[in-house]
């Protein structure tokens, strides 16, 4: 049952909160995200940056509409909307793909960091990770999105405390930095800046679509949804804006490293590095999570029952078993790679879709 349209804050926060934690990831926290969609093009990252959000804006808009309008109870039903019953079957098999395959990145990728951090077996690190997403699964989507909720305002907190004393301590090399960092070979996602921008958006629809309209389906407020988005990319650029300007005040030292991120915080303080650790978590949770919490409900439709804790536990063994088996690398090229460019192919029919749906709104007023 739908309620008032007063705006209710603490809501608004959560769902940015929610938005923010995941999009930031485990690329976000460990800074291989901004160095290769961002620094790598020196001063035109900041233009790509900024481009990157208001498309992300752009299309959170659309999920959230969706979801409030159609109260799905598959999430998966997005890409028969967008697509067309033909294609939306074809778009839903490889969303299922993909909602099963990205948190095998995301626990192979977390069980590298504790390994190369603590100098321990991979697999304690992807075990943790699993044992804390389906605790969270279980309780379901509402604590789902508190727990999100409330990682993100951490998370791009500690990045701007993080990046702004990293900032002030090398401040003169900023300017220095945005013009050599072109030049630098740094790995790039793409030859230029603005196939790099669009590549950055199309990497998330076939996951965003499915797990926003579910969160929005919940919500009550459409006031809340829409300025939850705003606050959202908001805090997103936030964070991604402060670690990207950290990294160019010392391109040429944090360029060497994998993990950019940790040696910022590292060189700040060993505090602030073992900190960073538990933030680079917290960003690969609340990615993973989601995910598999919108391949679960698409299967099993109603949460809390012993199906659906069934499937939860099935899904999240089997995601940890095939982390397993590759290594985090070969998992990340191989995923990300095919399904950002079939991502690409969804925002295309998201645009078309909301081109047709406004044309015939105006034919209708006519």
């Amino acid at each position: 049952m739908r309620t008032t349209n007063r705006t209710n804050w603490g809501n608004v926060l959560k769902i940015g909160g929610c938005f923010a934690s995941w999009c930031i990831g485990s690329g976000f926290v460990t800074g291989a995200e901004t160095r290769q969609y961002f620094c790598c093009y020196g001063v035109y990252g900041y233009i790509g940056m900024a481009l990157a959000m208001l498309l992300h804006l752009y299309l959170i808009n659309k999920y959230f509409n969706l979801g409030y309008e159609k109260k799905y109870t598959d999430p998966l039903q997005v890409f028969d909307y967008y697509c067309g019953p033909k294609l939306g079957k074809l778009f839903r098999a490889l969303g299922y793909g993909l909602l099963y395959a990205a948190p095998v990145v995301m626990i192979s990728g977390f069980g590298a960091t504790v390994s190369q951090y603590f100098n321990v077996p991979t697999q304690v690190g992807s075990i943790i990770l699993a044992g804390i997403c389906l605790i969270v699964i279980l309780l379901g989507l509402k604590r789902l999105v508190e727990v999100t909720g409330a990682c993100g305002p951490i998370i791009v907190g500690l990045a701007l405390v993080t990046g702004i004393i990293y900032l002030c301590q090398h401040a003169r090399g900023l300017a220095e930095g945005i013009r050599i960092a072109p030049t630098l070979g740094m790995p790039r996602i793409a030859p230029h800046w603005l196939i790099g921008t669009l590549y950055y958006t199309t990497c998330t629809p076939m996951q965003a679509a499915p797990f926003f309209v579910a969160v929005a389906a919940n919500e009550n407020n459409r006031n809340d949804l829409m300025k939850g988005g705003v606050v959202g990319v908001i805090m997103y650029l936030l964070g991604a804006a402060t670690m990207t300007t950290a990294n160019f005040s010392n391109i040429k030292v944090l360029s060497q490293f994998s993990v950019p991120n940790l040696e910022i915080a590292n060189s700040i303080s060993s505090t602030l590095g073992f900190i960073f650790v538990i933030v680079i978590f917290l960003g690969i949770f609340s990615s993973t999570v989601p995910s598999m919490f919108t391949l679960i409900k698409s299967i099993t439709k109603e949460e809390h029952t012993y199906r659906y804790n069934l499937v939860a536990a099935i899904v999240v063994v089997a995601s940890l078993l095939c982390s397993m088996l590759l290594p985090f690398d070969t998992w990340l090229g191989l995923v990300y790679g095919v399904y950002g460019v079939i991502g690409a192919v969804m925002v295309l029919f998201i645009v078309w879709k909301s081109y047709r749906e406004k044309k015939a709104r105006k034919l209708d007023a006519a």
